[in-house]
């Protein structure tokens, strides 16, 4: 029933199939989810994302400044059928299956008992910042399952180290950020840092345990072998798919065609007229004080907003590619010289997160409630298509019962925010590689939704909650195995 693993850890993968209860878990997941997705059936739209991938599913135009691949997922799921309700029955399912892969974890990875693990599985199903967005036209349902599943294999690669979890790893990890480019970081760090992490162990006794030259050499070239692969792999899935965005879009292989004005906004207020090398842009930051370029909080309009830096620095270099560039450029320059003012943008706006009532408001925005979360003029043949209709006016206000839930439940947004600190706790009593790769796939994701965003919103911390979930979990295995060890002691 056990497979002995390279670092002398067994991983159960039978436990699952001979107990009954899992089957009836399962079931019930299922029926929880789609139960809810009875009593809320409607789907529902955040512009512009939405209307992008709409637009991509129905006219097949690549987004500059999103991930595509989610537009596809809509044209073969929905286009056909002329609804969004099979999109909506396809993000509950994956929804209920995210669920599962998180008890999986819990029992098989962690070796949490049957209960603890479905009980994290059910809170999993149950959680706000993800059953939410399992009724929009957003990316976030499909993305964090097919993150689960790189978690998933990521953990049991810590305790098997065979490369064909890695490479599993690399291609799941290809397919989270084809959805959702947010997790970019996480993949790139992930594919230098996961194998060190999964023999660190042989590395650290090979060193001090027993110092020969021989079990060194071992040590080092297992290891080795390992990151150089990772690496290689993730370089080559990358760049196949930056150049398939080019082709698709008719331009230069990109992961994004404007992640440049993303990044030279989100750091807008931080920017000197020296970090550009295009003495152009270098005379428009001089001017910053005209369109409150300094602003914190006006970052977002700098990129979307007419007059704001974007707009006009795309009115000074109007070809798309090197205003992007140079761009990228600025930003990049600015945080080499200056990395303590990033640092302290990040933490501005993380203090923001604790201004209540802004966070609020920006929840309703995000949950649609606004006069112009609807599709513009170029798409109301879209929303014909797909029968959607504006909400009338005395309905535009109203919550479905998701929305309420989501919006009831901000003390727990919280919580997520501030799990990457539990885990700093959490690394110092328990050694093993699984919590290692939680402290850094969390504190990664802290960092994108604080250094690499421009504003707040619960809607970003939504892959952290998940992360939130597993943390627990571990915390949980950890205090039962020390009650387990004192009362083993204390036995005569």
């Amino acid at each position: 029933m056990f497979k002995a693993t390279a670092a002398g850890k067994p991983v159960d993968y039978t436990r699952f199939f001979v107990d009954p209860h899992w089957w009836l878990f399962c079931f019930l997941i299922m029926a929880l989810n789609f139960l809810l997705l009875a009593f809320d059936p409607l789907p529902k739209l955040f512009m512009g994302d939405s209307e992008s991938y709409l637009w991509t599913a129905w006219s097949g135009w690549m987004p500059p400044d999103r991930s595509f691949l989610y537009g596809y997922v809509i044209r073969w799921s929905s286009l056909w059928t002329g609804s969004l309700t099979s999109l909506l029955i396809l993000q509950a399912f994956l929804g209920a299956a995210t669920s599962l892969v998180v008890a999986i974890v819990c029992r098989s990875v962690f070796g949490l008992a049957p209960g603890f693990s479905y009980l994290f599985g059910v809170l999993c199903s149950l959680d706000p910042l993800q059953l939410v967005w399992e009724r929009y036209v957003m990316t976030e349902t499909v993305s964090l399952f097919f993150y689960a599943l790189m978690l998933l294999f990521s953990f049991l690669y810590l305790k098997q180290r065979r490369l064909w979890q890695l490479a599993i790893v690399q291609i799941l990890s290809l397919l989270v950020i084809s959805f959702r480019m947010s997790y970019l970081l996480v993949v790139q760090v992930s594919a230098f840092v996961l194998p060190l992490i999964a023999f660190l162990p042989e590395i650290r006794a090979a060193f001090w345990k027993h110092p020969s030259k021989l079990s060194k050499t071992s040590a080092i070239k297992s290891a080795g072998l390992h990151v150089t692969f990772s690496i290689l792999l993730m370089f080559v899935l990358l760049q196949g798919y930056r150049q398939l965005n080019g082709r698709l879009a008719g331009r230069e292989p990109a992961f994004l065609h404007s992640s440049g004005l993303s990044v030279l906004t989100t750091w807008a207020p931080i920017l000197k007229p020296t970090d550009s090398p295009d003495p152009r842009l270098s005379e428009l930051i001089a001017k910053g004080d005209q369109f409150r370029l300094n602003d914190l909080w006006a970052r977002d309009g700098q990129l979307y907003s007419p007059g704001g830096l974007v707009d006009q620095w795309k009115q000074i270099e109007p070809n798309a590619a090197i205003s992007d560039q140079v761009a990228k450029q600025t930003a990049l320059n600015a945080l080499l010289r200056r990395p303590m003012d990033v640092v302290t943008l990040g933490a501005k706006t993380f203090l923001h997160y604790w201004n209540f009532e802004h966070i609020r408001r920006q929840a309703k925005v995000e949950l649609g409630k606004t006069l112009n979360n609807w599709p513009k003029k170029r798409t109301w043949g879209v929303a014909t298509h797909f029968h959607l209709s504006p909400p009338l006016p005395q309905d535009a206000k109203k919550y479905t019962l998701l929305q309420r839930y989501f919006l009831r439940s901000q003390p727990y947004h919280y919580i997520v925010l501030l799990s990457p600190f539990a885990c700093v706790g959490l690394i110092f009593f328990v050694s093993e590689g699984d919590v290692s790769l939680l402290f850094l796939h969390s504190w990664i994701l802290f960092g994108t939704v604080t250094i690499l965003s421009k504003n707040v919103s619960l809607r970003y911390l939504q892959p952290m909650s998940l992360l939130t979930i597993l943390i627990f979990a571990v915390l949980v295995k950890a205090v039962i195995d020390r009650r387990s060890q004192s009362t083993s002691h204390a036995a005569p």
